[in-house]
C-alpha cells in the first residue's frame, strides 16, 4: 500500500525534480530537466529468471550528452543487505541496456544514482556502499590473468599464464615454443601427477587444432616426450617442405628441357614429395639423357 503511494507520488517528474536537486545535488546543475523521462523498469534476470529490478528509474540527459540514470527503492523495514540489492539491481539495469538494440559497441554507460527512499519508524542503519559488506575483498573489482607467452620471461613459471597462452590461435612455430614453455612450468611445479594430466589436455588440445597430421604423435607420457614429439614433427615438416621444394624446381627444369608432358610422367612416377636420393637419381638422368622418352625409362627404372 504505501509502496504504491510513493510511486504515485514520484512517477510525477515535478516530484522526481525535487527529488534530484536535493539528494542528487551534483546532476542538478547538469541535468535538462524538461527531458526527465519515466524507464521501464521490465527488467528480468537471466540466470534466475525472476523479475529484479529497482522500483522506479528516472533517466535525464545532461547538457554535455551525457545519459543518467536515477534508480529508485521504496524501503520501509531496514535492510542490512541493501548494498547487495542495489547493486544487483543497478548491473541487471545496465545489463539490461548494453544488450539493448540502441547500444552500440563502444557506446559508454550511462551514469546513475540509486536512491533509498526510507519510511520506517527506526534509524537506517544499513551500510551504503559494498565495500562496507566485507573486510578482505574489493567488490566490483575484478583481478585480471592475463596469458604469457614463451617469450615472457615474467610468466614463464606462472602456469596459469602459460596454459592461457596455449589457448590462442598459434601457428606451430609457436605452439612448438609454448608446449616448452608448458614443460618447463609443469617441471618446476614438481607434481609428476600434474605432467601426466597436462599431457592428456593438450592432446586433447592439438587434436582440434587445423595443424597437420604429422605434428599429432600420440603415445606421450611425459610432457618431455610432448615437446620431442610435437618438435620432431615439426623439423619433419621442414623437411619435406625443402624436399617439396627441390622436386619444384627439378619438375621446372624437366619441363623446359623435355616439355609438359615428360614433366607430367615424372610427377606420376615420383613419391610426393620425393626423398632425397629420388631428386639426386633424377637429377643425374636429366643430365645424362638425351630425349624424354630416355628420361622416363631411366626414371622407371629407379
Amino acid at each position: 500500500m504505501h509502496d504504491a503511494f510513493l510511486k504515485s507520488v514520484f512517477a510525477d517528474p515535478r516530484m522526481a525534480e525535487i527529488l534530484i536537486r536535493h539528494h542528487a545535488p551534483e546532476w542538478a546543475t547538469e541535468i535538462h530537466f524538461s527531458m526527465l523521462r519515466e524507464e521501464s523498469t521490465g527488467l528480468v534476470s537471466k540466470k534466475t529468471h525472476q523479475r529484479r529490478h529497482p522500483d522506479m528509474i528516472w533517466s535525464a540527459d545532461t547538457v554535455n550528452g551525457e545519459r543518467v540514470l536515477f534508480l529508485l527503492e521504496f524501503q520501509r523495514t531496514g535492510e542490512r543487505l541493501m548494498a547487495l540489492r542495489t547493486t544487483t539491481y543497478t548491473a541487471l539495469t545496465l545489463e539490461g541496456i548494453a544488450a539493448g538494440p540502441d547500444f552500440r559497441r563502444g557506446d559508454p554507460l550511462p551514469e546513475f544514482v540509486y536512491l533509498v527512499l526510507y519510511h520506517g519508524d527506526g534509524p537506517w542503519t544499513a551500510p551504503a556502499r559494498m565495500a562496507d559488506l566485507f573486510t578482505r575483498s574489493d567488490p566490483g573489482r575484478y583481478r585480471l590473468v592475463p596469458w604469457g607467452d614463451a617469450s615472457d620471461d615474467g610468466s614463464r613459471d606462472d602456469l596459469t599464464a602459460v596454459v592461457l597462452g596455449l589457448a590462442r590461435n598459434l601457428s606451430p612455430e609457436d605452439m612448438s615454443m609454448q608446449l616448452s614453455a608448458l614443460w618447463r612450468a609443469v617441471d618446476t611445479n614438481g607434481d609428476p601427477g600434474l605432467d601426466g594430466f597436462m599431457v592428456q589436455m593438450v592432446a586433447t588440445m592439438l587434436e582440434l587444432r587445423d595443424y597437420p597430421k604429422r605434428l599429432m604423435k600420440g603415445g606421450a607420457k611425459r610432457m618431455a616426450e610432448v615437446v620431442d614429439r610435437f618438435q620432431q614433427g615439426m623439423d619433419e615438416l621442414v623437411q619435406r617442405g625443402a624436399r617439396q621444394g627441390r622436386a619444384q624446381i627439378l619438375r621446372r627444369q624437366v619441363t623446359r628441357r623435355f616439355g609438359e608432358e615428360t614433366a607430367g610422367q615424372l610427377s606420376r612416377l615420383l613419391d610426393e614429395p620425393p626423398g632425397p636420393e629420388d631428386i639426386d637419381r633424377v637429377t643425374d638422368a636429366l643430365v645424362e639423357c638425351a630425349t624424354g622418352d630416355e628420361f622416363i625409362d631411366r626414371v622407371r627404372s629407379y
